[in-house]
């Protein structure tokens, strides 16, 4: 079984910012696609993998972002980068699996 968490992991330790390395994880898999990367904090202050995420499961119809986001506060208790950064450290790399395990277990059920 493929491990969208662990590829997004790998694309973020590598280099990509963490935006990019959610939501290019899915770029095989997302038929509706528009090619734009969203920038992080680009909404809100939102964390990337956040934002990412979001746009995933929209682009992707794979349920509610608003389920999204009350799992991911509940892990981590927000969704804004300077307030994950301040509770949390620089755990972007935490954050990024997260978000991409999140969008991969809708996309393999």
């Amino acid at each position: 079984m493929r491990d969208y968490s662990e590829e997004a992991k790998k694309l973020h330790r590598d280099g990509e910012r963490c935006a990019a390395a959610v939501y290019k994880t899915f770029s095989d898999v997302n038929q509706n696609s528009d090619g734009v990367i969203p920038l992080p904090r680009s909404e809100e202050g939102k964390c990337g993998a956040v934002i990412a995420a979001e746009k995933l499961i929209r682009e992707m119809q794979l349920g509610d972002v608003a389920d999204f986001d009350a799992e991911f506060t509940k892990q981590y208790g927000s969704l804004k980068c300077a307030e994950l950064i301040k509770q949390h450290g620089r755990r972007c790399n935490e954050f990024v699996g997260f978000a991409a395990g999140y969008v991969g277990s809708k996309v393999l059920a």
